[in-house]
């Protein structure tokens, strides 16, 4: 048997081994907290109707109703897994193996570490300069692959990379794009959110939904916190279920105020350990906002359950904000 030469490749993949976690913030002591006095699931007719109460800002008691197709509303992301490190190398290692051996290169080798926590691509010691070089082109040749196969993995799988600015990277839900998927099954709710606002201004509808998804009890997973998509639950799911973390719930705001709102620019701001919201709306007095490519947004965190209007944030994430420990996506 053939000696492999010292030269290898460890594909354990940006963020493939480093993921990062969501724990909420601890904000400082909150003058109030949202409030959900009421949720309700029904069934009936292959519809679901759910209802919401909650307490608004001033005390007044509101409530929020509306019906969906129960197959059409729970079919998108039925099958959403959290990330899983050993499973994508996994998949990886299968889909960099067939690739070799359809080329029928002899001189390459991949191989995953016996914890599956790292894809190795190795060459053969060759018996010519000529042959050894060709042994090195393909093994660019499968690390291009390689890197190709990856992206595809979290594109279909609804993953996305996040570098934050101290060096920390990882992998994340790709909650835009979730946002994106679900935002049709959300336009009964949106017709509800209309039919109690009316014609009223951009701030009003992005503090109505912010406190509505405020109410939405916090789903921190704690016994699971070994990657940040742990507990993450898509926007149709996170209603349905009537809960989700930070991440989660970022999404689903996104999706209803972009469904309402289309105009506007909107983002999310991602810290080590918690995502907040940005729109582009008119700057009020003492509002927190982050310019962003040209582009001034007011920011709201919507993870609940402190009530925090948009342009107001805890000292703990305006600090974060203020130090520049954030990474911004584009939510449209």
């Amino acid at each position: 048997m053939k000696k492999l030469s010292d030269e290898r490749t460890y594909l354990s993949a940006w963020g493939a081994v480093i993921v990062l976690s969501t724990v909420l913030l601890v904000s400082s002591v909150p003058k109030a907290f949202a409030q959900q006095t009421a949720f309700e699931k029904t069934s009936r007719d292959g519809d679901i109707l759910l209802s919401y109460q909650w307490n608004l800002p001033n005390g007044k008691l509101t409530q929020l109703s509306f019906s969906v197709n129960q197959r059409d509303f729970l079919k998108p992301f039925a099958t959403f897994r959290s990330y899983d490190r050993k499973r994508a190398l996994r998949e990886l290692n299968y889909q960099v193996n067939q690739y070799i051996q359809r080329q029928r290169w002899y001189g390459v080798e991949a191989t995953l570490s016996p914890r599956q926590e790292k894809l190795t691509l190795s060459i053969r010691k060759a018996r010519t300069e000529p042959l050894q070089q060709r042994y090195q082109q393909q093994l660019r040749k499968v690390q291009q692959f390689f890197n190709q196969q990856w992206q595809d993995y979290l594109s279909a799988n609804y993953y996305r990379k996040l570098s934050l600015p101290l060096g920390e990277t990882g992998i994340v839900p790709d909650a835009v794009t979730i946002a994106e998927k679900t935002q049709s099954l959300l336009r009964t709710l949106v017709v509800a959110i209309g039919n109690e606002l009316k014609d009223n201004s951009r701030r009003s509808y992005t503090n109505y939904v912010g406190h509505f998804v405020q109410s939405i009890p916090y789903d921190s997973l704690s016994s699971k916190l070994s990657s940040r998509g742990d507990g993450f639950t898509p926007p149709n799911y996170l209603l349905l279920n009537n809960r989700g973390d930070c991440d989660s719930k970022v999404s689903l705001t996104l999706a209803l105020l972009k469904e309402i709102i289309p105009e506007a620019r909107m983002i999310i701001v991602y810290f080590p350990k918690h995502a907040i919201f940005g729109i582009q709306m008119a700057k009020q007095a003492n509002d927190i906002t982050l310019m962003h490519n040209g582009t001034e947004f007011v920011l709201m965190d919507v993870a609940g359950p402190a009530v925090l209007p948009a342009g107001q944030l805890s000292s703990d994430v305006q600090f974060l904000v203020n130090t520049g420990q954030y990474t911004v996506i584009k939510g449209n």
